[in-house]
């Protein structure tokens, strides 16, 4: 009997729109990955313009204030070095501004006098702009390393060469302006600044976010036994970790300044501290999230795939802790004690005993049994710094974790009456670790 075409939909039949023998690719696909990337595009130009839209305005007030602030003062017709000046110095994003604004001031400051004094000496015109900013290009990299500074020094020695002396200017008025600019742009950076903890807490967001992402991935892949999403995971997160890690660190610099210089963020001085101490462990977890990801893949390949539900609720716990540190960096008041709630839920699960079971109660072999108890191990690491992160420190954090010292006895594997030996290697009992639950000790300068 001959075989049966296969209806579509049924199983073992071929798609509609898939790719045949004799026919080429169909264009639906290829709109829709069109389409999905205009939409990707769409929204995080949408996310950009919505980070960085104060920035834009102090940057358009600066420039319009510089201007009108080099007309009336010192009566100049187009006075455009000071817009641009104040423009350029307050410019996009978040950026350690006091830094940008020295280079920036010296750079302008010294290209403008470079121009003014070549323009008097040997006139304006083609060769002598090649000559003027050829020189200027080569004295700021022999003062200074900063590629800011080397740039502003040759393209304000250029503007002053090639741009009109408008009526009643003086060779020194654009100098003048470039300071009026600098001086403007100090001005509005330092009283609209804002408050810098939303700087650090919008970082720290995005950091945990991908976090709690990674988290799921991985229980995911555990709970179905699929290594593929694991090493999905772990490229990922080997992509973009450090990213999110550097953001922070530029927050935390720029925080830091502003609750130095800024009148409206000096009040803000210790949540700053303790944001900025909060990456410290959190950048350790990090790392060891793509050390996790890594022996994650290892475990699943050696035990063949096997389910591990355990393993999944563990990793789930601790998405739920990372959920919660995210939350107390968001509010005024810092409090990480649920965040500690949460971390010591996750520390229960940590023993290999707990972790290494499949869904049938089954251990793993050999092979499996070394790469589940590294897993073990690092996911230990990862819950002490976690804690860590909440201001705990490691002797204090060591305390949620559960005991690692078992007795063996044939086949049966697991927690038995201590003797006077082991009960030496023990930690601490967790009376002190649950006192740690309700006392908010974040604070750097607690008391002990």
């Amino acid at each position: 009997m001959s075989p049966q075409p296969a209806r579509s939909g049924a199983p073992g039949s071929r798609p509609t729109g898939s790719p045949t023998a004799t026919g080429p690719l169909p264009a639906v696909p290829m709109l829709d990955r069109a389409r999905e990337t205009v939409r990707g595009w769409f929204f995080q130009g949408i996310s950009r313009g919505r980070s960085d839209a104060l920035t834009v305005g102090r940057a358009a007030i600066a420039a319009a204030l510089a201007y009108l602030v080099s007309g009336f003062i010192w009566n100049h017709e187009h006075p455009f070095f000071s817009s641009i000046v104040a423009f350029i110095i307050i410019g996009f994003g978040i950026e350690k501004k006091m830094r940008k604004i020295v280079e920036m001031s010296c750079g302008v400051m010294l290209g403008v006098l470079l121009g003014e004094l070549a323009r008097a000496v040997i006139g304006s015109g083609t060769w002598q702009i090649l000559v003027v900013v050829f020189g200027a290009g080569m004295l700021a990299r022999f003062i200074d390393s900063s590629n800011l500074f080397g740039f502003q020094v040759a393209i304000q020695s250029l503007l002053v060469m090639i741009m009109p002396i408008t009526p009643g200017m003086t060779p020194g008025g654009r100098a003048l302006d470039a300071v009026t600019g600098v001086v403007v742009a100090i001005i509005i950076h330092l009283l609209l600044s804002g408050d810098p903890r939303r700087l650090q807490s919008r970082a720290a967001s995005s950091f945990y976010r991908e976090l709690e992402d990674t988290l799921v991935s991985l229980a995911l892949s555990a709970r179905s036994g699929d290594r593929g999403v694991a090493q999905a995971a772990l490229k990922n997160i080997r992509a973009v970790s450090q990213k999110y890690t550097d953001e922070w660190s530029l927050a935390n610099d720029v925080a830091n300044e502003m609750a130095t210089f800024s009148p409206s963020g000096l009040r803000h001085a210790d949540d700053v501290n303790r944001l900025q101490h909060l990456l410290v462990g959190s950048d350790r977890a990090m790392r060891n999230m793509r050390v996790i990801a890594r022996r994650e893949v290892e475990f699943l390949e050696a035990v063949r795939g096997d389910a591990h539900s355990r393993l999944a609720d563990a990793l789930l716990a601790a998405r739920d802790a990372v959920l919660e540190l995210s939350r107390a960096v968001s509010h005024e008041d810092v409090d990480f004690t649920e965040a500690r709630r949460k971390l010591r839920l996750f520390c229960s699960y940590l023993s290999p005993e707990m972790l290494l079971r499949n869904d049938e109660g089954m251990r793993p072999g050999r092979a499996g049994h070394f790469e589940g108890v590294t897993l073990t191990i690092q996911l230990r690491s990862l819950a002490i710094d976690l804690l860590q992160a909440t201001g705990l420190s490691a002797a204090e954090a060591k305390q949620f974790l559960p005991s690692l010292v078992v007795a063996a006895d044939g086949d049966a594997i697991g927690p038995r009456p201590m003797t006077m030996e082991m009960r030496a290697l023990e930690p601490p009992a967790t009376t002190e670790a649950l006192e740690l639950l309700i006392t908010d000790r974040s604070d750097p300068d607690r008391r002990r």
